[in-house]
């Protein structure tokens, strides 16, 4: 997602080699709920949308999911607008389902930006996207304490395979570069292949941390490991899923 209100002192501090407490503490001090998208934030995604090279990757894009969090829906819509066209009354059908999935939201608890709004007020504000796949409330956010990086990590897993049950084949994900990072680089049953073919993509590591509005493609497979497979490399029976980076053509 682009810039939220609750990250530019933070990002700025990280980018400066910062440590993790004091990221968090910057974060803290900025919080707010639900955080919304900085102007920064909402010209940082309308000139990601207008990119070339995005609007190629996007022009097949059958599906968008979405964290619940304001500021990631937002993003999805500046990203890939609806035309007016497109938002007629009857007309929904041809469009790409949007859908909203709580797996995808950020690593949960302790900071305001991480607490959701009620389905009731999304509804309202995000009318075109469905929401039929979260509770009416925000049941999961606790202001004791911050989840844990396993706990996000399955999270982030659990919301990957159920991309991989549906039936459309080109998805638009916008969430969060805490749960992405958490998924990607610590899950066990995630694995994250490099396969572009552009030498200057190449000077990006892929395990880096998302930056705003950064988008990134990948070819996503589900596999069932064998038994030699799980005592080899300490799986847990459940489905791997390898993510394989490739160069947006």
């Amino acid at each position: 997602h682009g810039q939220a209100a609750h990250n530019p002192r933070a990002e700025a501090a990280r980018e400066n080699g910062c440590s993790f407490e004091t990221f968090l503490q910057l974060m803290t001090e900025d919080d707010q709920f639900d955080s919304a998208l900085t102007e920064l934030g909402v010209n940082q995604a309308i000139e990601a949308g207008r990119q070339e090279r995005v609007r190629h990757a996007l022009r097949n894009v059958e599906m968008v999911v979405s964290s619940p969090l304001s500021r990631a829906l937002r993003t999805a819509d500046l990203v890939h607008p609806l035309s007016s066209d497109d938002a007629t009354e009857g007309n929904s059908s041809k469009l790409p389902r949007r859908v909203c999935i709580e797996d995808f939201r950020e690593i949960n608890g302790k900071l305001l930006n991480a607490q959701r709004r009620p389905r009731s007020d999304l509804e309202g504000k995000f009318p075109h996207w469905c929401f039929e796949h979260i509770p009416d409330s925000d049941e999961s956010w606790t202001e004791e304490k911050l989840e844990s990086r396993e706990a996000c990590s399955d999270r982030g897993y659990s919301g990957l395979l159920w991309i991989m049950q549906q039936r459309e084949d080109n998805v638009l994900l916008v969430c969060h570069g805490g749960l992405l990072g958490y998924t990607m680089n610590h899950h066990s049953n995630v694995v994250l292949l490099d396969g572009r073919s552009v030498h200057s993509e190449k000077e990006r590591c892929i395990t880096k941390r998302f930056g705003n509005c950064e988008l990134r493609e990948f070819v996503i497979t589900v596999w069932e490991p064998s038994a030699k497979d799980e005592q080899t490399n300490g799986l847990n029976g459940q489905p791997v899923i390898t993510l394989e980076e490739v160069s947006m053509d």
